[in-house]
């Protein structure tokens, strides 16, 4: 057997390095490259279930034309031949506006970035900005700091207390629980860190924690001004720090001044007292730091309660010291990648941009011109984007429509041509984290693509010699496209390809250094910005407010029957929905079976320890409600429900939780159409108060018997 090295591609906090074993040409084993501190020790059911997709009976392997409502084969040529005609006619009518690029996280590798650069060469595209995943945070912290940065995980040993605030590692960051148990036990000069968890759901995170503090939802930022003002006025914060390191204090002062405690324990659901005690103990506990989760800046005031935490870090001189910190993302090694090399920036296209979760508002309001060509790679969009009933109706006036898959998902059943994509094993690709630990993984080519998958840069230099396009490089090996695009990394820290290849997984120098330890921020003054002028200018307001959340906050929608939460988490073991594939089989109406009934997964999983747990991931959708809401609805365990939003409606079966808050109503995202649990038919297109990101969670919802 030989063994290969490379990378988990998902979209992940880990993104584990693994060694590949392979026998007589096929992939059997996937373990943990232990050459990589963070993630050697064990991998994920995720990580596991990269040999079943490789493999999959299911998996896409030829080019697939839609005829008639039914998918035939055809060759790659004559795939190549329909996309350049079509390009070339959506070009040739509307300009290079009338073609649109949708990609997204479900591959992490570095390579496949460079279709973004084809459309460049055509003279430009329709793209998006912002994010269906942590936009607003990352946009938060740019005002903040000037750039998002994290601790490592081996800091945390350093600090005596750890908020968790809105983050969920046990589902979705499995290899940071090791730090966080050292932590209690050893850290802080051994007398061991205490750890808080602040969330609206009592998470398996939140069984593991010290002190659980339930909030309700979308109110994280109303308390962080709470904290703030009784830091303030009872002098527990750090003066010198402030005067020397920070910018706008007065007008942040000024405004936590002005905050009602009476108001932020009614909106969050905590007495006074409580307030004041989490307040004291985080001042007082140096240092302290603080892990910021995705889930709490889904919400239509995500940005400005990321940044509302983020002033608690500087307020109380969390920032720039061993232990302490307001880690959210981190990219650092994405700082050395050439980025507009790979989306084709320098050859200074036209583009015209829409917030990324509002697909379907941009095709039905764009006209000049219209959108007559989408290309969807890396992306399942009509399972993942709000209101996704709105997108399916949106995506039936676009003349052609092409996808780059792995399965049919429901985005490549609704197009006109599937392209059949290479798996990260049978394709060289170079890996990199922008979420947690800032190891870089070159990823051998370690198995041939079954049937005729090819890699889409294969494919697209095909289409773009058709055209004539002489900006998109066609002949080039891969290995030279990865070291043209580290070229900045080369240049900035004498990293090569081939000693990634020979060193690999390699820590990019300074990877684990703390964050602003020299005082020196990447703000326009050189500080940090409690009033940030550029957030002012560019609308989102100078300092971090609290907003009632739209939806949430809608008296009239409520009395309309809408008064619960609709709130959908990752799974444990499925990253949005990678994992979920389902049978597309036809059921007739009369014949009295659901396609949910089908068991989809194995339910159940062992933790690396070899201990026996509940997996949080169904053989088949399900509602959670807690007692009180099912008592209130006469709802019971088992029974199908209707759960509806003004948006749409999906039936599933309801199960009772006491870990589930009251007024809510939880379900697992990811679920493909023929689950009947696609949740985003319920969820909002609705966008962030900055960073263009997508406001899920700020939904209502009514459930019912059927």
């Amino acid at each position: 057997m030989k063994s290969f090295k490379t990378a988990c591609p998902l979209d992940c906090f880990d993104q584990c390095a693994f060694v590949v074993g392979v026998d007589g040409g096929k992939v059997v084993s996937i373990e943990a490259d232990a050459g990589q501190p963070v993630t050697g020790r064990f991998i994920c059911a995720k990580g596991r279930k990269h040999l079943e997709r490789i493999n999959h009976p299911r998996r896409l392997l030829y080019p697939q034309l839609k005829v008639g409502g039914s998918y035939k084969r055809i060759s790659w040529g004559q795939a190549a031949e329909l996309v350049a005609e079509n390009v070339a006619a959506a070009v040739e009518e509307g300009g290079p506006l009338a073609l649109l690029h949708f990609y997204d996280g479900g591959y992490g590798g570095l390579l496949k970035n460079i279709e973004g650069r084809f459309f460049s060469a055509l003279g430009g595209c329709t793209l998006h900005r912002g994010s269906l995943c942590w936009g607003a945070g990352i946009a938060a912290q740019c005002y903040d700091f000037g750039a998002v940065m994290s601790h490592s995980h081996e800091d945390l040993v350093n600090a005596k207390l750890i908020i968790i605030w809105g983050r969920n590692p046990a589902n979705t960051q499995l290899h940071l629980l090791p730090y966080l148990k050292a932590a209690r036990e050893v850290g802080a000069d051994s007398g061991g860190a205490r750890v808080i968890v602040i969330d609206p759901l009592q998470t398996a995170t939140a069984r593991l924690a010290e002190l659980y503090i339930r909030v309700k939802p979308a109110s994280d930022g109303a308390l962080a001004l709470g904290m703030a003002k009784l830091i303030i006025e009872r002098g527990l914060y750090n003066r010198d720090s402030v005067e020397r390191r920070s910018s706008g204090f007065d007008q942040y002062r000024e405004l936590c001044a002005g905050v009602d405690l009476a108001e932020v324990s009614r909106v969050t659901g905590l007495s006074i007292t409580e307030i004041e005690a989490l307040a004291v103990t985080y001042a007082e506990a140096k240092p302290a730091a603080i892990l910021i989760g995705i889930g709490l800046q889904r919400h239509s005031n995500g940005g400005n309660t990321v940044r509302a935490i983020d002033a608690l870090a500087a307020l109380t001189g969390n920032i720039g010291v061993p232990g302490g910190g307001a880690s959210y993302a981190n990219f650092r090694v994405t700082r050395h990648i050439d980025h507009h090399y790979l989306s084709g920036l320098n050859l200074k296209p036209l583009r015209r941009y829409y917030p990324k979760p509002q697909l379907a508002e941009a095709l039905v309001n764009l006209k000049e011109p219209p959108v007559k060509f989408i290309y969807f790679s890396r992306a399942n969009s009509l399972t993942q984007v709000g209101d996704s009933n709105r997108l399916r109706q949106a995506l039936r006036q676009v003349p052609f429509i092409v996808t780059a898959e792995h399965f049919l998902t429901d985005t490549a059943a609704v197009s006109d041509l599937v392209l059949p994509a290479t798996n990260f094993l049978e394709a060289e690709d170079l890996y990199f984290n922008s979420m947690s630990h800032q190891y870089l993984v070159y990823g051998e080519k370690v198995a041939e693509a079954p049937g005729e998958c090819r890699p889409e840069y294969d494919f697209w230099a095909e289409v773009a010699g058709r055209l004539g396009l002489a900006g998109f490089p066609t002949g080039i090996k891969p290995d030279e496209l990865l070291k043209r695009a580290i070229r900045p990394l080369t240049e900035a820290h004498g990293i090569t390809l081939e000693q990634i290849k020979e060193e690999g997984p390699l820590l990019l120098p300074g990877g684990e250094d703390i964050p602003w330890s020299d005082g020196v921020f990447e703000t326009a003054d050189g500080r940090y910005n409690f009033y940030s002028e550029r957030a002012e200018e560019e609308g989102a307001g100078g300092l971090p407010v609290y907003r009632e959340p739209l939806e949430l906050g809608d008296r009239a929608l409520q009395e309309s029957g809408y008064r619960y939460w609709f709130v959908t988490p990752h799974m444990r073991e499925s990253i949005h929905s990678t994992h979920l594939l389902l049978p597309r089989v036809v059921v007739s109406p009369d014949s009295g079976v659901r396609p949910d009934a089908v068991p989809l997964v194995r339910p159940g999983v062992r933790t690396e320890t070899g201990a026996t747990v509940r997996s949080e991931m169904e053989p088949v959708p399900k509602a959670y409600v807690n007692p009180q809401l099912a008592a209130q609805e006469n709802l019971a365990e088992g029974e199908v429900v209707a759960v509806s939003s003004k948006r749409g409606r999906i039936e599933l079966r309801l199960a009772i939780s006491d870990s589930i808050p009251p007024g809510t109503v939880l379900v697992y995202q990811g679920w493909w159409e023929e689950s009947g649990a696609a949740v985003n038919k319920l969820t909002p297109d609705g966008l962030t108060d900055f960073g263009n990101q997508a406001a899920y969670y700020d939904c209502l919802c009514r459930v019912e018997k059927l």
